[in-house]
């Protein structure tokens, strides 16, 4: 499933190559994702521009100039693609949406598994949306800060990488990244979340932050179906310590411990039991 990093690099991809660009044309050719389809989405976008792209948690948020915003959830397998109408026009299975722009571009919309969606909002209310209006804060923002993390812990003994997993605690901070974070932070994944101290707390919200970074700076990370909209790969799956990497020796140079895996909430975790507490 996509994480932070990926919707953040597409969101930035979308931003990049569809600003201040008008919405001729739109093709729907499948409502029935996730959430249905508007059965009016085609005449409310056609001819709006696009004012700005963002991102909040997962959801890509696309700007229009008639006060409405397209939030967008890639879901299990989903991505964006976007071409040149004047280029050799890669079939992708599983299209459901297309948007075509005045610069001369179309976006698709692509989801296998059909887990993702693609909503209408009013850009007044989007804040309140059923969606978005419970999300806790960004990591990447000042108010995801030690203060935050421990107070959100004191009363919670589920494992802590169930806790930044969560979307009511922090948002985005998706399997692959709590695996990494946890062993930059030097703490298991299995711990009691209030067990951790301050100093701990520091330590992870400090982690996440530098992890997440690095990621949307190396465009994400590609296994399974992610990709960047011109279809090029993220790089961050190479600089993986943990994920992934059960049996192998920590790389860390003064430890000789192989990275275990175990189960947390139906999720593979992978963690260096000596290197993290």
């Amino acid at each position: 499933m996509p994480e932070l990093p990926e919707v953040e690099t597409v969101s930035q991809g979308i931003k990049s190559k569809l600003l201040n660009q008008k919405i001729d044309e739109v093709l729907v050719k499948r409502r029935d994702l996730r959430f249905r389809m508007d059965p009016k989405l085609e005449q409310k976008i056609l001819n709006t521009k696009i004012n700005d792209v963002s991102r909040r948690a997962k959801y890509v948020l696309m700007h229009l100039n008639n006060g409405l915003t397209i939030i967008i959830h890639l879901g299990m397998s989903g991505r964006i693609a976007i071409e040149n109408l004047t280029s050799n026009e890669k079939k992708f299975k599983h299209t459901h949406l297309e948007i075509f722009t005045s610069n001369k571009k179309k976006m698709k919309f692509i989801d296998p598994r059909r887990f993702g969606s693609v909503l209408l909002c009013e850009t007044k209310s989007l804040d309140k949306h059923r969606l978005i209006k419970d999300l806790a804060p960004e990591p990447l923002t000042k108010k995801f800060n030690k203060t935050y993390l421990f107070d959100a812990l004191k009363r919670r003994s589920a494992d802590i990488k169930s806790i930044i997993m969560n979307q009511f605690i922090v948002v985005g901070v998706g399997n692959i990244y709590a695996s990494e974070s946890l062993y930059k932070a030097q703490i298991k994944p299995n711990r009691s979340a209030n067990s951790l101290s301050s100093d701990e707390c520091d330590k992870l919200v400090k982690s996440i932050k530098k992890v997440l970074k690095r990621s949307i700076k190396l465009g994400g990370s590609s296994i399974n179906d992610y990709s960047l909209v011109d279809g090029n790969l993220g790089f961050f799956q190479r600089e993986f310590e943990v994920y992934g990497k059960e049996g192998k020796f920590c790389r860390k140079k003064t430890c000789h411990s192989k990275i275990l895996r175990i189960v947390i909430a139906q999720r593979s975790s992978f963690y260096c039991n000596k290197c993290q507490k």
